[in-house]
């Protein structure tokens, strides 16, 4: 009966997890266009290179407009 019991509470969780993971795939493939982790991945990897991009490009405008304008 414990056994029983036992297999019927993995069985849920197992359910649980599957339709978590359906979930984050529907949203993956809604918000990002991707359809596979691997998609997700190298998806993440090009936002990164693309923030960093856009952070080094605002320092630099920073320092010119405190190089023109000074810092106060």
């Amino acid at each position: 009966m414990e056994l029983k019991k036992r297999v019927e509470q993995a069985q849920q969780e197992a359910n649980r997890a599957e339709g978590a993971l359906e979930q984050v795939m529907k949203r993956l493939k809604e918000e990002f266009e991707c359809s596979t982790l691997e998609d997700a991945k190298t998806k993440l990897k090009l936002l990164e290179k693309q923030e960093q991009k856009t952070k080094t490009e605002f320092e630099e405008a920073m320092e010119e407009f405190e190089e023109k304008w000074g810092k106060e």
